[in-house]
């Protein structure tokens, strides 16, 4: 296990996961994070995805100052061809993984969304992918961090 209160901020905003020494009666706590690529190294996640191959909403002049917590960004990402073939593809695969999970008594698992700066795409895709995950497994704990926006969701 790792000690929070020996790392340094840095060390701790880069982590997706959520570090908690009571185990008992736990169940899976799910962390969906966003994050740039141009903010530094990927956050440590169980699995991480490269989504820069989705056309950047911060070329669009009217969404660059949105994120993809906003509406307008998250229907410009979401509706682009790819992205919800990946939602489907991730959301199958961890329909095999998450249950296995849970049955290990692990009780973290993370998935990690980056893009250019972490403003728009990844975080569009978290947001989805968690809503997804919310519904699909109502007695997991389902949070979402936006490292480059500074929010933390459960």
């Amino acid at each position: 296990m790792i000690r929070e209160d020996s790392k340094t901020a840095r060390e701790n905003s880069s982590r997706c996961l959520n570090n908690s020494a009571d185990t008992e009666g736990r169940q899976l706590s799910i962390t969906v994070c966003s994050f740039g690529y141009k903010a530094g190294t990927p956050p440590v996640a169980n699995i991480v995805l490269d989504v820069r191959f989705l056309q950047n909403p911060y070329w669009v002049p009217e969404l660059r100052p949105l994120t993809g917590l906003d509406s307008p960004v998250r229907e410009y990402v979401l509706t682009q061809s790819g992205a919800l073939e990946l939602l489907d593809s991730l959301t199958e695969l961890l329909s095999k993984i998450l249950p296995r999970v849970a049955d290990l008594g692990i009780f973290e698992f993370s998935i990690a969304f980056g893009c250019t700066g972490g403003q728009h795409r990844s975080a569009a895709l978290a947001e989805a992918l968690a809503e997804r995950l919310e519904k699909i497994y109502p007695k997991f704990a389902v949070s979402r961090h936006h490292r480059e926006l500074g929010e933390v969701q459960q």
